[in-house]
């Protein structure tokens, strides 16, 4: 079993209904652990892979007639779509809030969603290729006390509410990973927990060039008349 940061200490310190914790971060590798990790999220390896394969094919039927951004904007609404049609059944359902999409499980108080990533698998941790709403930061409960003026190291994980959100990030080449990141300024942040699936491949003309504007509907919509 391969675990970097084997060590999995919790202090948890409840202040007005938030939770700080105090973690060093873990990435799993080993295929058994892999596994043996997403049973407790009542999740399934080959699964989540299917589900990154809908992003990845979307992604590639992008044309050079299509705009610039059309491969990413593909990926990302199939990855969605891969995410529930993959997985939905159980204690798994439909998940749409503050305007991001995914599924979420009740009785773990988890959700999934899906970003194309600039990287995922590797040493660095992943960085979403478009910036992420502030929907993703809500439901990512990770800015309370920043917002609150309180400065805290960066080694301190800070959560609110009852539910964690996990990303299904997957890259160019193929690469995916079920990560636990902290979202702060319209990117991923860091990861308290990454999950390797599977390493990618050389896909070729896989190119999510700009990616989408954002993963999230909460935007500005301006509309003006002519």
């Amino acid at each position: 079993m391969l675990i970097f940061s084997s060590t999995n200490e919790v202090q948890k310190i409840n202040m007005n209904e938030a939770v700080v914790e105090s973690i060093n971060p873990i990435t799993i590798i080993e295929p058994g652990a892999v596994n043996h990790r997403l049973s407790e999220l009542q999740l399934e390896r080959e699964k989540l892979i299917a589900a990154g394969h809908h992003a990845l094919a979307a992604a590639a039927s992008a044309s050079p007639l299509h705009p610039s951004n059309a491969a990413g904007m593909f990926a990302y609404m199939d990855g969605v779509k891969g995410l529930r049609a993959e997985n939905l059944g159980g204690n798994w359902e439909f998940f749409r809030e503050e305007g991001v999409e995914g599924i979420s499980n009740d009785e773990l108080r988890l959700r999934v969603l899906f970003a194309n990533v600039n990287q995922a698998c590797g040493k660095a941790h992943p960085k979403a290729r478009s910036r992420k709403g502030a929907g993703s930061e809500r439901v990512a409960c990770g800015d309370m006390f920043e917002a609150a003026g309180v400065d805290l190291p960066v080694s301190v994980v800070k959560f609110h509410g009852d539910y964690k959100t996990y990303y299904l990030m997957v890259d160019q080449s193929g690469a995916m990973e079920l990560s636990l990141p902290v979202v702060k300024n319209g990117q991923f942040l860091r990861c308290v927990e990454r999950i390797f699936l599977i390493e990618g491949g050389d896909l070729g003309a896989t190119d999510f060039s700009i990616d989408e504007p954002s993963s999230d509907t909460d935007l500005d919509v301006v509309i003006s008349r002519k």
